[in-house]
């Protein structure tokens, strides 16, 4: 008999396909439309102004200023101008957006970046969406500027996402002080592999980094990803990005580095005689990691919670914890830090 986990995991994933393909076709017939004019002028082409759907699944955010938004389509590769209304200003190439977006700047319509900024970025079938809860805490209890970014997580590998990181880092402005991150379940992959490759491009660690906060990482790998390595539609809607965190982990994990500055991880962990226990994983999980799946040596906190993962980002203690290590250091207090300083076991494949 299938299991409950099982067949919810299912039902899941077949509305996550409906919704893709639907949004795809849309998205798609769109960008056909607007590539068939010339991208080749240096003036921005004809833009009516259209209200969009933000860029879910199918958009990545490679500028971001000041809720303004330069987005690059997964599949068709044009650009697009969207302000923070998620109305579509203009479109065309990346040169073409920018300079856009500039004269608005320049014209005092547009603020640029400042300060400390937090850089949210959400798990692998998701879309900002899902960091909005988290978001909007941070910003009703500090003085972070937040950069909710979207990206089309399973339309493209992981090495990929973490170009647009990068791009998105070094055009956020010079008025930017500070840079912190939180990110949900593959989002910390892609900033992991963003911090690698700038070692391996020999650049010089960004001195305006501060804090991160990974919830719910999969920075073992995923058993989960693995062990639906063979089901079509697993494949069909995570992409490449579900293959490197399943079988392809061994290739992927060298290219991840670990922070070199502080970062905490919070982690769920139900204990495997609660009901909605995921079998398919060894030890305590939050029915989508296990809690070994989590564990990254040089975490100055780790705090485990009965969290579950498709909605750990919006818990109360999740939201209360970010912000305090975020301005602190610690999840809950000096005295009860709790770093990871050595490997745990193996988690097997």
């Amino acid at each position: 008999m299938e299991s409950i986990s099982v067949i919810c995991l299912s039902w899941c994933h077949r509305l996550t396909v409906i919704v893709l393909v639907l949004s795809g076709l849309v998205e798609i017939a769109m960008g056909q439309a607007e590539d068939s004019k010339s991208e080749d002028e240096s003036a921005m082409p004809f833009n009516w102004q259209m209200k969009t759907m933000g860029g879910r699944q199918f958009w990545t955010d490679v500028v971001h200023m000041s809720e303004w938004r330069i987005q690059r389509h997964a599949m068709t590769g044009h650009h697009r101008l969207i302000d923070p209304e998620d109305v579509r200003q203009g479109w065309g190439t990346l040169p073409q957006c920018q300079e856009k977006l500039n004269g608005l700047m320049n014209k005092g319509s547009v603020s640029p970046n400042s300060g400390r900024v937090v850089i949210v970025l959400h798990g692998l079938m998701r879309s900002s969406n899902s960091m909005e809860t988290i978001s909007q805490y941070i910003r009703d209890n500090s003085d972070y500027q937040i950069i909710n970014m979207e990206y089309a997580s399973s339309r493209s590998a992981v090495a990929t996402h973490a170009e647009d990181l990068a791009y998105l880092i070094d055009h956020l402005g010079k008025e930017v002080t500070e840079i912190s991150f939180v990110a949900h379940s593959m989002g910390n992959i892609v900033v992991r592999h963003y911090l690698e490759d700038r070692k391996g491009d020999g650049v010089q660690a960004d001195t305006r980094f501060r804090r991160m906060v990974m919830i719910g990482p999969p920075n073992q790998g995923s058993q989960m990803a693995h062990f639906l390595r063979n089901n079509l539609l697993f494949k069909s809607v995570a992409g490449v990005p579900g293959i490197q965190l399943g079988d392809q982990w061994k290739e992927l994990e060298p290219r991840l580095a670990i922070p070199e500055f502080e970062f905490g991880i919070i982690a769920g962990a139900q204990s495997e005689n609660q009901k909605f226990n995921n079998f398919i994983l060894s030890g305590p999980d939050d029915f989508t990691v296990s809690l070994d799946e989590t564990r990254l040596v040089g975490a100055r906190d780790w705090l485990v919670r009965p969290l579950m993962h498709t909605t750990m980002m919006k818990n109360e203690i999740t939201l209360e914890s970010t912000v305090r290590f975020l301005e602190k250091g610690y999840f809950v207090s000096m005295a009860e830090l709790n770093p990871i300083l050595e490997s745990g076991p193996d988690t097997e494949r």
